[in-house]
């Protein structure tokens, strides 16, 4: 029977975080790359997913620079192969729209209009209840002083 040896799980990640790591880095450096190569208007909005594969995973914030960076990949191509040496195959565009915080909308309060304070003002005197007559005073009380 073949005996478990066990290992920390703080062992396991630091072993498991050197590559990731050193992966994460190449790809910056490719990013930096790939960016020097595209025009300024579109490499502002590429970025550098993956490379696997020899297929280089480029995302863009709109579909419309997908499509002209679809335009220019045959170049870019070309380019990472003489300047760089790298076989790459092809290119996979995704689409990765930026992400805008959800601001609140700023609503402005709402005005009751003076005919409708007027309204509220008489139903208030045909009405028995006295809380209620109240409230229907102080509501219509907002547009106009009774």
């Amino acid at each position: 029977m073949r005996q478990k040896t066990a290992a920390s799980c703080s062992h396991i990640l630091k072993q498991a975080a050197l590559p990731i790591l050193e992966r994460a880095r190449k790809l910056a450096r490719f990013e930096q790359a790939v960016l020097r190569l595209l025009p300024a208007d579109l490499g502002a909005h590429c970025r550098v997913l993956n490379l696997k594969n020899e297929i280089l995973v480029l995302a863009t914030t709109t579909p419309a620079w997908a499509g002209r960076l679809r335009f220019a990949a045959p170049e870019l191509l070309k380019q990472l192969k003489c300047q760089h040496h790298m076989e790459i195959r092809g290119v996979e565009l995704k689409i990765h729209p930026e992400a805008n915080e959800n601001q609140p909308v700023k609503r402005k309060p709402m005005q009751m209009s003076l005919s409708s304070a007027e309204l509220l003002a008489k139903t208030a005197q045909s009405i028995k209840h006295p809380e209620l007559q109240e409230a229907l005073y102080r509501l219509a009380a907002k547009t106009r002083k009774y």
